[in-house]
Order: C-alpha cells, then structure tokens, then sequence
C-alpha cells in the first residue's frame, strides 16, 4: 500500500475485534500434527499481529518474503499470523498474511484479512450441511479407479531436482496485464489456468533446455490446487477447501500449441468431478493424508502451481491495495513451487526456490519469453 503506515497497535486493535467475527481464526491446528482443529480458547489476538522493520534497499519484496516465511510463529499465537512491514520507504508499507493451509486455504486467508478490515462485518464459520454435495459412491469408485493408478507414475527427471536443496529459499517475480492472458483464452479456446500452465512449460523448457531438447522423455507433473466451495459456501471458512488436479506440463514439445493441446486433458476440471472428490475427502478425511502424501511425493510430482484470482477493489487501513503476491510454499522436497495472483488487471507470478543452480533469477524473463512464444503460435497481438 502506499499512504502513511498505521501504527501496530491499530492493526492489533483491528485483529482483536475481527477475530470475534471471523470465528476460523478462533482455532488452532492440534500440535500433534494430526492436522485437526481445535478451539484456541484464552488467545490473545493481539499477540497474532507482528511488526517487520525493512531497511531501505532493493527487492524489497524478495526481502519482506525471506524475513517473513522464515519467521516461526509464536508459540502462543501459533497457526496464523499478521505482519506489518514498514521502514524501506516513508509513504509504503505492506501486510503479509500467514496461515497454517491446514487451517485455512490462501482463497480463505486473504478474504479473511479483507474482512477483517470492515468493521461489523460478521461471517459465519461453515454453511449448513445441505450446501455440501452428496456423495455418489458408483461415480466415486469410476473417478478413483481412474485417477488413483496414474498416481504411482514417476514424473520426468530433470536437472532442479536432482540437485542439492540450498539453506536460503529465494522469490522472484515477474507481471504482466491480465488482459494479454485473457487474449490467449478466446484465441487458444482455454481456460485462464491452462494458458497460465502452458507458458510456464515454455519457461520450464529454456530453464534446462537439456532435459528436453532432442529427448524423448514424459511431462513433468505439477500439483494445482482447485477451488472446490459449492455455491453458497462463504470464503472466510474453517479447512483447506482445495481439491487437485495434477497437471501434465509437455516441456520436451517444441511447438507450443502443441503443449497447450497435450495439457488440456489433465487440466480439465470436468472430468476431475471436482464436486465428488470433495464429497470423497469429505467421507474419509483420512483417505486426504494419504493421497496428498502419495501425489506430492517428489518422484511423482515436480512441483506446485497455485493460481488465486482475487478480484478488485481490496483496502486495508483505508488505503487501496496496489498489488497482491500469493507466496507459495515448497514441499516434500520440490526444488520449485509458482503462483499465479491475479488483481485489478495485473498477473503476478511468483517462483520459490532452494536451488542455486539452475539460477531461478531467470525464470521471470524465460516466462514473458514464453508469454510471447505462445502470443505469436496464436496470432495474437
């Protein structure tokens, strides 16, 4: 935001009276791991709203990001936190977000933060159980008997993962108007998300050209989180609402209509009866373990790919919010993970990484390469 920053005792004013109405920040995830919630009684909002001093410098994003992911939450204000962050210039500051994803989803969090913001506003904790789909156990078992076997397939193998995991993880960026995705959608006939995955398989193409090039070799598997709220089901909810698709990135495709054409089959939220896999994880939460254990497995999934569209309009302290970055977390090992944000007509994509070789600084220019690869196979201006 740009405007003068609030003094810290505000927002902690502020978050104190939200979490009465917001009751999701009322819980914790159990210590024991089991990722259950349970009821936080006796916290003390306050002591979840931090204050990050940043000396003026460059890649003040890339810094706010190090200082605040590596930030342990506090063992009595544990599984979400607010940070504001001042000090690199006098008329900025920002506010970063974070919660346990067992607690709440990215989607979740930021409406959650968003209305925090707008005093007396009162959201409720789930919705009531006729909201939720039904659970057709025939088409179930079809879905399972088709998407479970896939599972236990190996990804490609390429150069990041195989090497060493660094002690610092780095964020890059890059943005680009929404509008020259959005031309990519009506020319290619695709969904924002698809064109969104197809250029990052460009980018990943260049990244290490010699996995790909002159190869014969299968698609790197991306983990894509998917919205599944029914209709009605407030954002500002308890849980993780996300089902998966595992996407299938044909990196070693030189032609990228091509790789947009070879994707389109693994992104189609259709035929992932998003509605029945939420039902299923619904009906056997423990099943949801396992299985994220078994897609996430870094043998069968190269990395994670988020993409949070977040509207228009959001104001914190009573200043307009100029950009908003979802930063992704790495897991089980993955040597990348990318995120799309979309906000008032900017894309955003951010890359997390723990590698120093290949240099992820890259991947930024290597992704607007790909934006523009693609641009041309489809004639667009």
């Amino acid at each position: 935001m740009e405007g003068s920053p609030p003094n810290v005792d505000g927002i902690r004013d502020l978050v104190a009276d939200s979490v009465r109405r917001l009751p999701a920040w009322n819980y914790r995830v159990c210590a024991d791991n089991r990722r259950v919630w349970e009821p936080a009684h006796g916290q003390d909002a306050r002591q979840h709203v931090h204050e990050l001093h940043l000396p003026p410098g460059p890649a003040v994003l890339e810094r706010i990001t190090r200082a605040v992911l590596d930030a342990p939450f506090p063992e009595k204000a544990d599984s979400w936190g607010v940070w504001l962050i001042t000090g690199w210039a006098p008329d900025s500051y920002a506010i970063v977000c974070r919660v346990h994803h067992a607690l709440q989803d990215a989607a979740g969090a930021m409406a959650g933060l968003a209305a925090s913001m707008i005093p007396g506003l009162e959201l409720p904790l789930t919705v009531p159980p006729d909201a939720e789909p039904p659970l057709h156990l025939a088409t179930t078992a079809r879905l399972m008997a088709r998407t479970l076997p896939p599972l236990l397939w190996p990804t490609a193998r390429w150069t990041p993962a195989q090497q060493g995991a660094g002690s610092t993880r780095t964020l890059h960026f890059t943005t680009c108007d929404t509008s020259r995705l959005r031309a990519l959608t009506h020319a290619a006939v695709a969904s924002l998300n698809q064109i969104y995955l197809a250029v990052t398989a460009g980018a990943l193409r260049n990244w290490t050209p010699q996995d790909w090039t002159g190869r014969h070799t299968g698609p790197l598997h991306a983990f894509v989180p998917v919205e599944s709220r029914p209709p009605g089901h407030t954002m500002v909810t308890l849980g993780n609402h996300l089902v998966a698709l595992r996407a299938q990135l044909h990196c070693a495709e030189a032609d990228p209509r091509r790789r947009l054409d070879l994707m389109r089959s693994s992104t189609d939220p259709r035929l992932a009866h998003i509605s029945q896999q939420r039902a299923a994880l619904r009906a056997l939460p423990r099943v949801a373990g396992f299985t994220m254990r078994c897609l996430l497995n870094r043998r069968r999934t190269a990395l994670l790919m988020s993409n949070v569209h977040l509207g228009e309009g959001l104001t914190i302290n009573a200043h307009c919010v100029r950009q908003v970055v979802s930063l992704p977390p790495l897991l089980f090992g993955h040597p990348l993970s990318i995120a799309l944000t979309t906000y008032e007509g900017q894309a955003t994509v951010c890359f997390t990484s723990d590698r120093s070789q290949p240099d992820p600084s890259v991947l930024p220019q290597l992704w607007h390469d790909a934006l523009e690869e693609l641009e041309s196979a489809y004639a667009v201006a």
